[in-house]
């Protein structure tokens, strides 16, 4: 959700700012801000793999390595791991959906800004998030949870919100962003318990995320939060090796968090350097979004 509404207002600001939406430098921006840190963590697994350095989890799954590297690379991970199993890749799932949603968005916001202006794609863009829950049931009374979970469709609703918060601008009091937290919070962990179910858990998060989002506690932009933000995505990327390694969760999130500082200042930083040359819009990609700040825009209308 986080996603669809930093992307989207990003897109937006740079449209209020300069009339036109470069999808080009876009796209150069996207890249040197996701793919450095992920070929690093691609070239670790295939070092991994070829010294025999991961270990075999309990069961019959055989790994094809050279599909889970291409499937990463290619940014379709969910898509190929409905049928064949990723192994120490298996986590990148949802870097796929992000990144095939960074792939159509953009375009679509434009198309969308030229018929529709902002407010009619925000009211778009809720309507599809809401008719993603009964697609979502549909698909699980077929008993297929596996697409119903690794679907970028069956996602598509979180995502989406996010967009339209940004383009209609709702904001919400903090006590509401709070409520979103904690029920982020309940629903984390009663998912991970195995009390609660896909068909009660999938809509009840995109909620809570609403409601954080929207509220967007102060106390979030405090500057330990906001740095353990700034470096996530790192994180995200190298805790599962750790895990699999059998390491405990805690002491794998603790270390993910030291390994993701060393490459987000080693490796990423020197090609965020980079974005510069191909001009920034007016929330910086790689740190947290300005929620709090009204988009310059009214109605825009989009050109290239």
């Amino acid at each position: 959700m986080l996603s669809g509404f930093l992307i989207t207002s990003l897109l937006v600001a740079e449209l209020g700012s300069r009339s036109r939406i470069d999808l080009r430098a876009f796209y150069i921006r996207r890249g040197l801000r996701l793919l450095p840190v992920l070929f690093a963590l691609l070239a670790v697994v295939a070092v991994g793999y070829a010294l025999d350095g991961w270990p075999s989890p309990p069961g019959p799954e055989i790994y094809n390595v050279p599909l889970s590297l291409l499937a990463v690379a290619a940014y379709v991970p969910n898509w190929v791991q409905m049928t064949f199993p990723l192994g120490v890749l298996g986590h990148t799932w949802s870097l796929g959906i992000e990144e095939q949603f960074y792939l159509v968005w953009p375009i679509a916001l434009l198309t969308g800004l030229r018929l529709l202006g902002a407010r009619g794609l925000g009211l778009a863009a809720l309507a599809l998030a809401v008719l993603v829950t009964p697609w979502r049931l549909f698909l699980l009374e077929s008993g297929d949870w596996v697409r119903v979970f690794l679907g970028t469709d069956t996602h598509a609703d979180a995502l989406l919100f996010g967009c339209a918060l940004a383009l209609l601008r709702i904001r919400a009091p903090s006590f509401v962003g709070w409520l979103g937290v904690g029920g982020i919070i309940v629903t984390g962990a009663a998912w991970a318990s195995g009390g609660m179910g896909l068909a009660v858990f999938m809509p009840l998060a995109t909620i809570a995320s609403v409601a954080a989002l929207a509220g967007c506690p102060a106390t979030l932009a405090w500057r330990p939060l906001a740095y353990i933000g700034r470096i996530s995505y790192g994180i995200y990327l190298w805790h599962f090796l750790l895990i699999w390694w059998g390491w405990p969760a805690p002491l794998a999130i603790a270390a993910s968090i030291a390994v993701a500082a060393v490459s987000y200042e080693r490796l990423e930083r020197p090609f965020l350097r980079l974005k510069d040359r191909y001009g920034r819009a007016s929330l910086a990609e790689d740190q947290r979004p300005a929620v709090t700040q009204p988009s310059p825009l009214g109605e825009p209308k989009a050109s290239l």
